[in-house]
């Protein structure tokens, strides 16, 4: 049996640096949706890129959340 899968939505997150407490990393998130499905790794990365650049707090990582409907076929 072949299983489909279709994406229906894909969203960025960023993960930015909240500072320290004590000697544990304090990470802070920020989450963008309705990004286009069929949106490059490479061009959501720029995006979250250049939308770090308007935050205060530093970069940690940006990562592509996308949301999938398996389908038997």
């Amino acid at each position: 049996m072949a299983m489909k899968e279709v994406k229906e939505a894909s969203r960025l997150k960023l993960e930015l640096d909240g500072g320290m407490d004590g000697d544990k990393q304090i990470v802070k998130s920020k989450t963008y949706s309705n990004v286009k499905v069929n949106a490059t790794n490479e061009d959501v990365y720029g995006v979250g890129t250049a939308l770090a650049g308007l935050q205060t707090m530093n970069l940690l990582k940006v990562k592509k959340l996308e949301e999938v409907e398996l389908i038997l076929e």
